[in-house]
């Protein structure tokens, strides 16, 4: 058996749940590769990328409004523009796929999902297609896909889709993705020592890939407000927040980190932008945590569930951002609490369970074909 699996790159959250899916059907048997679906045909995915962060970062109110204007035409009764444009590389996309020749497709973005879609109608893909939707809402034009399951965060984002017109028998809500290291947790002490930090009280803060939002004075109020704690800024790609966090006395500032889990594990509390997958990765490890400067869209969305499901604290300022740090810190009630909302409301075998319902839905159509040809 073996899936084919077409991520892209607006964002690394899908990349992170295609690898995490990935990870979990090879431990399976189930052989599986990723291809960025941008890709497919002319090399277009960097540029589609560097246009989502640009415009994130330059325009996050244009971004926002786009999104609200999508979320206003998508509809399950009839198919987009965005769902046209992503036809357009369709051929491209099957010819992939023919390459492969896969027993199954997972789509983790709706850029893939689409493309898929439209391959079906026109050439009856007949194999096990599954989405992986990586938001803790139902994220427009998902609606217009004709796949065959859909994986969702939890029951309520399951109920959201359906009431959008998405088929309830089709949507799985296993969790989302994430890599099995988040599963593991290791002490704070031993987890301070890996990382060289001798405080006894730590504060990471987050941006994204991207670096999105007011790292460097959320991480200087902190600094301020709480001193003998010791304050981490992870920039991402945001080289002036790296510039200005660097020039801050006493906060630990850094670009990339490929230990994020040591991090979260080390971490007191975590403030971090919410998007789908970060968010998961540090409610499956029960980290208290602060949900800051959403990307307006989805992230908003993702932030506004978080704070509703008790998951988080949801923060739209620095100030803000850094008086919910405080109050986690110092109540150890409201930490509690928050932690068993997230054991509730987060699965922690997410990839796994994607992974086992994948296999389940190859195996069953190989006994239907074979029953096919038996008759």
């Amino acid at each position: 058996m073996k899936t084919l699996i077409f991520s892209t790159s607006t964002g690394q959250g899908h990349n992170g749940a295609s690898e995490a899916v990935k990870d979990a059907l090879e431990s399976l048997g189930v052989a599986a590769q990723i291809e960025d679906v941008l890709n497919a045909g002319k090399q277009k995915s960097q540029a589609v990328s560097h246009t989502y962060d640009m415009l994130v970062r330059k325009a996050p109110n244009l971004f926002g409004a786009l999104y609200s204007l999508a979320e206003r035409i998508s509809s399950s009764k009839r198919h987009s523009p965005i769902y046209y444009a992503n036809a357009l590389y369709a051929r491209s996309v099957y010819e992939r796929v023919n390459a492969h020749r896969p027993d199954a497709i997972v789509c983790p973005h709706m850029f893939s999902a689409h493309a898929v879609t439209f391959i079906r109608s026109k050439h009856g893909l007949d194999i096990p297609l599954v989405g992986v939707i990586t938001d803790y809402c139902c994220s427009p034009f998902w609606e217009e896909c004709g796949l065959d399951a859909y994986i969702v965060a939890n029951e309520a984002v399951a109920d959201e889709c359906a009431s959008k017109g998405m088929d309830r028998a089709r949507l799985f809500p296993l969790g989302i993705p994430v890599s099995e290291r988040f599963r593991s947790k290791q002490s704070k002490a031993a987890a301070r020592e890996a990382l060289g930090i001798k405080r006894e009280r730590v504060l990471v803060v987050m941006g994204g890939s991207m670096g999105f939002g007011s790292i460097p004075e959320t991480a200087a109020l902190i600094s301020r407000r709480v001193p003998d704690a010791q304050v981490v800024a992870v920039c991402g790609s945001n080289a002036d927040a790296l510039d200005q966090v660097s020039a801050i006395n006493g906060i630990i500032a850094t670009s990339f980190t490929d230990r994020v889990e040591t991090l979260m594990d080390a971490a007191d509390v975590l403030l971090t932008k919410p998007g789908g997958l970060t968010t998961t990765e540090a409610m499956v490890k029960r980290v208290p945590l602060v949900v800051t400067s959403p990307i307006p869209g989805g992230e908003q969305r993702n932030a506004e569930f978080i704070a509703r499901m008790g998951m988080g604290l949801l923060a739209n300022t620095a100030l803000e951002a850094a008086d919910a740090a405080q109050t986690l810190l110092s109540d150890i009630s409201a930490r509690e609490h928050m932690l068993d909302a997230q054991s509730r409301h987060v699965s922690q075998t997410a990839a796994r369970d994607a992974a086992l319902l994948i296999r389940d839905m190859i195996e069953r159509k190989e006994a239907d074909t074979a029953c096919g040809r038996a008759s």
